[in-house]
């Protein structure tokens, strides 16, 4: 290869990387506006005591999203015990598979956790918005 040809191909390239440093840094300022406004959002319609409302032709709903991890230090017993009740096909479980998975026990539980998951895991709710058209 001639050096006209790489230069050609390096130039191509920066300009590429350019182009992709500028668009992550579009998606960090559009997330941080995302977010923003969705604290707003959830703040107002908490306030009016508004769980949804229709806009330009999409619904708006405050919902409250439940998430489930592992408690930190007792990772491994937990793995255990899951494996001990017959869930070692889960393994290695990512956060949302872990996330599904308990909740189809509280749901086969009468909405409870499972006593042997109590201790092991951590529960909580966090309020977002959905969007539907």
């Amino acid at each position: 290869m001639n050096e006209k040809v790489i230069f050609e191909i390096s130039d191509t390239y920066l300009e590429a990387r350019k182009n992709k440093d500028e668009c992550e840094q579009r998606l960090k300022d559009a997330n941080a506006v995302l977010e923003d406004a969705e604290k707003k959002l959830i703040e107002a319609m908490t306030n009016d005591e508004l769980d949804s409302f229709k806009r330009n032709g999409v619904q708006i709903s405050l919902v409250n999203r439940n998430f489930i991890s592992a408690e930190a230090e007792r990772k491994d017993e937990l793995w255990a015990e899951m494996k001990k009740q017959g869930y070692e096909h889960l393994f290695s479980i990512n956060a949302n598979t872990l996330n599904g998975e308990v909740r189809r026990l509280i749901e086969e539980n009468d909405g409870k956790l499972p006593t042997w998951l109590e201790g092991l895991i951590k529960q909580y709710e966090k309020p977002s918005i959905r969007i539907k058209k």
